[in-house]
């Protein structure tokens, strides 16, 4: 995507944004950008598509820094997750995996 295309992205986003109806709770909030952004005449549908991932992300680590809204289950673990776009036990299980494996990457001296 061009680089004034992702500047009409993000504009749709912050307009979306602008718009927001704070009488309603976040997942209303949520739903009703996502509306704003697929009405976009300007964005074409991969464009859209884009867009609602940006918004999903951010909505998703409000809601796990919050730890509130509609749970679901993962199809993986099958334990209850906030985060519509991964599973937030899935990650912390592969991150304590993979933990020993960690380096800094610099070579170690031996005396």
């Amino acid at each position: 995507m061009s680089s004034n295309r992702n500047k009409l992205v993000s504009a749709a986003i912050n307009r979306a944004y602008i718009l927001i109806d704070y009488d309603k709770n976040e997942e209303e909030q949520y739903e009703s950008i996502k509306q704003i952004i697929l009405t976009d005449e300007s964005l074409t549908n991969n464009e859209k598509l884009g867009a609602i991932n940006i918004i999903s992300k951010d909505f998703d680590g409000f809601k796990i820094l919050d730890n509130k809204g509609t749970k679901r289950n993962c199809v993986n673990c099958q334990k209850e997750c906030l985060a519509e776009l991964y599973c937030e036990h899935c990650v912390r299980n592969y991150l304590e995996a993979q933990f020993s494996k960690w380096t800094s990457g610099m070579k170690r001296l031996i005396a």
